[in-house]
């Protein structure tokens, strides 16, 4: 009678349990794609009405400074050294210019300059019906329109995709640090203008004594 002898096992029973990573199909990562895309498109969406609130603020700066430099044209400060009005007013054009550039900032965060491949598309696949600008330059006509989409498989369709994510992200990281970048220059405009306004009004009041 033959002995049976039991093979040695593969793995060591006393280490960790072998992991396996499953992989999921195309259409599950498409989807997965899919949810990135809403999230920065919802992203993109609250930067830009951050954007807005920027505008505005700056809008009243300008106002504010358009009526402090009235004031020092319109005479307010003859009674002072020259060089004190020379110095108020110069920092009155630095303010006004500060705010300037903030409103320039801000309305970068709503509209780029060039569109997004052209700033972030180096070397991305063609990514037609996920991203306007390719679909627009590669279809002329709602027929070729129309063929692409119904041509396109899940590959096809996951990498556009995945293209498109990538402009996304770059386009609102991008969007993200001029609207970091205007508020900065917001917050200084306004505390300058505040000191100018302080200033205006203790020139006025001491002008009355």
């Amino acid at each position: 009678m033959t002995d049976l002898v039991e093979q040695e096992p593969t793995t060591d029973p006393t280490g960790p349990p072998p992991t396996t990573s499953p992989t999921a199909d195309d259409g599950d990562q498409l989807r997965l794609v899919q949810w990135h895309l809403d999230r920065y498109d919802r992203l993109r969406a609250s930067t830009a009405s951050r954007a807005s609130v920027v505008l505005s603020a700056g809008a009243v700066l300008s106002a504010g400074n358009a009526l402090v430099l009235a004031q020092v044209l319109g005479g307010g400060f003859d009674t002072f050294n020259r060089w004190v009005v020379v110095a108020f007013t110069l920092v009155a054009l630095v303010n006004a210019a500060t705010v300037v550039l903030c409103l320039v900032r801000a309305g970068d965060v709503l509209v780029t300059r060039r569109d997004s491949r052209a700033m972030f598309g180096d070397g991305l696949p063609v990514a037609l019906v996920f991203n306007g600008t390719d679909t627009v330059e590669q279809l002329a006509t709602f027929e070729d329109f129309r063929g692409a989409l119904s041509a396109q498989a899940v590959p096809d369709a996951l990498a556009a995709a995945q293209a498109e994510l990538w402009i996304g992200i770059q386009q609102h990281r991008h969007r993200y640090r001029q609207l970091r970048g205007a508020v900065r220059l917001l917050r200084i405009a306004a505390g300058t203008f505040l000191l100018l306004l302080v200033f205006g009004v203790a020139v006025n009041i001491a002008g009355r004594f």
